[in-house]
């Protein structure tokens, strides 16, 4: 039995979804399963992948690990170092169940690492958590920039914070003075969200915080300053 799944919102167009695999079998498999859903354009090749990523900004992006032209992990890799497309969501998979590698994938920075054979449920399953998820984050944050630090202000936080953490750090605790949880930022940032708590401890080391709340405190003020 196929779980239904609801139709695209007239008030608003369907997510679109990138397709990067040199299999025209499995294109057009892909295709027929994603199309009465999503908006799909497809690539042959990581490099035509990367040109309409720029191009067209889809909202996530399912690419074949056996690319012709190279390797999906070397498209994952170009992704996750473009500032303005790291946040974007990304599904490996592998058709041929050929020496997978889940946990490289992942570590790159795979949202998830789909492994032949699995079932056309399961991919729209994928996709549709990774879309709620990405599409959660882009409303929690607002238009997506990242933290424009400010100079002095009179209370003199701006000056703490300038001096005491790094550019990452400042913009980790942007994010939290916006309600975002360790695995929000996690999510957005593209790293482990134990690193994310990392960071907490030590903005929270540096600024001589303490008590209970004590750093969502801090960035909620200091968050209403700086915007």
């Amino acid at each position: 039995m196929n779980t239904p799944y609801p139709a695209a919102s007239h008030e608003a167009p369907p997510s679109k979804i990138l397709l990067v695999t040199g299999d025209a079998s499995v294109l057009r498999k892909f295709r027929q399963q994603l199309m009465p859903i999503y908006e799909v354009i497809t690539a042959n090749t990581v490099a035509e992948g990367v040109l309409l990523t720029n191009k067209q900004l889809p909202d996530l992006i399912l690419c074949d690990v056996l690319v012709t032209d190279t390797s999906g992990y070397q498209f994952l890799i170009t992704l996750r170092d473009d500032p303005s497309l790291k946040h974007l969501p990304f599904i490996l998979f592998n058709r041929l169940n050929v020496n997978p590698n889940v946990r490289k994938g992942m570590n790159l920075g795979a949202d998830d690492y789909l492994v032949y054979p699995f079932s056309g449920e399961e991919l729209l399953k994928s996709i549709q958590s990774r879309l709620s998820r990405y599409h959660h984050i882009r409303e929690t944050l607002g238009p997506v920039k990242e933290a424009m630090i400010p100079p002095v202000h009179a209370d003199g936080r701006g000056t703490v914070v300038n001096e005491r953490l790094s550019k990452t750090e400042a913009k980790i605790l942007d994010m939290i003075a916006r309600g975002m949880s360790s695995r929000d930022i996690a999510s957005f940032k593209c790293i482990s969200v134990r690193t994310v708590d990392n960071h907490r401890h030590n903005i929270t080391k540096k600024l001589q915080l303490s008590g209970p709340n004590a750093l969502v405190k801090f960035a909620i003020g200091y968050g209403g300053i700086a915007r």
